[in-house]
């Protein structure tokens, strides 16, 4: 058991720093900060001026809801896009074969894929939540928009982290799309068709079972689990269901891209 951990270990430095010395992983980051600084302040500014106008029944909006509609709507999907080149290029590339020899145990290669995608991008949601949420609270602070948003910190903190770790659950089932489908386009494809596509589809579908249905996808589920009301309106499933539900579709996601990369050549 300690030999398997200190293998994991390694297998996950080794990751690490072939993640950090990647340009494409910074200006990804980038891109996701800079969005969440541009989209957030600006559905601040449309949420108030709806209540203003009397378009919406909010009176007052915890800042924190605005990072949380950007993370939905924007983030994850730059966050995709920084994570499946971490699988998919090395298909593309050949250089699986090299990776593989340096870690010959393929379940504990995407293990440490897995972990260091989620921990980098943890850290990258924490971030751009924390300033999402302080850009929205400044320019709802102006005396033009001021009454209607409010910044409670236990309230900030706990959005904050579970934007983080929505996003974390993210590039896992992102990372596991990619080991099993091997192809950035595929893979983007189905993930963009399985977070937008698929709960829009059973919302509009309308009755009991679709509506169920659609609370358990990803992006509903992410809602959810924010608990935001700005992205689809109230969302039937509480925080802790709509954790289980995220882990679950992570879980399969990894699950499937383990089982084609066992069990086909590299």
């Amino acid at each position: 058991m300690r030999r398997a951990l200190s293998d994991l270990g390694a297998a996950v430095s080794a990751e690490w720093v072939r993640l950090r010395s990647v340009r494409t992983t910074w200006w990804g980051a980038a891109v996701a900060l800079a969005l969440m600084c541009a989209v957030a302040p600006s559905v601040a500014v449309s949420t108030v001026s709806n209540a203003q106008n009397g378009s919406v029944p909010v009176a007052e909006v915890p800042a924190s809801e605005m990072a949380a509609y950007a993370t939905l709507w924007v983030v994850q999907f730059v966050v995709v896009g920084l994570v499946l080149p971490v699988i998919t290029t090395e298909y593309s590339s050949r250089s699986l074969h090299a990776s593989l020899q340096a870690v010959p145990v393929r379940w504990r290669l995407l293990a440490a894929k897995a972990v260091v995608a989620a921990g980098f991008v943890f850290v990258l949601g924490v971030v751009a939540a924390a300033v999402g949420t302080v850009l929205s609270f400044a320019v709802m602070s102006h005396p033009y928009l001021a009454g209607y948003g409010t910044l409670e910190a236990g309230e900030a903190v706990v959005s904050v982290l579970r934007q983080g770790v929505y996003l974390a659950l993210v590039a896992v089932t992102a990372l596991g799309a990619g080991a099993a489908l091997r192809s950035v386009a595929g893979a983007l494809t189905t993930l963009f068709l399985l977070i937008v596509g698929l709960p829009v589809m059973l919302l509009m579908m309308g009755g009991e079972l679709s509506v169920v249905l659609g609370e358990r996808t990803l992006f509903v589920a992410g809602a959810g689990f924010m608990d935001t009301d700005l992205a689809l309106g109230p969302v039937g499933i509480g925080p802790f269901a709509a954790g289980v539900v995220l882990l679950c579709w992570s879980a399969v996601a990894l699950a499937a891209g383990a089982v084609v990369l066992a069990r086909r050549d590299a």
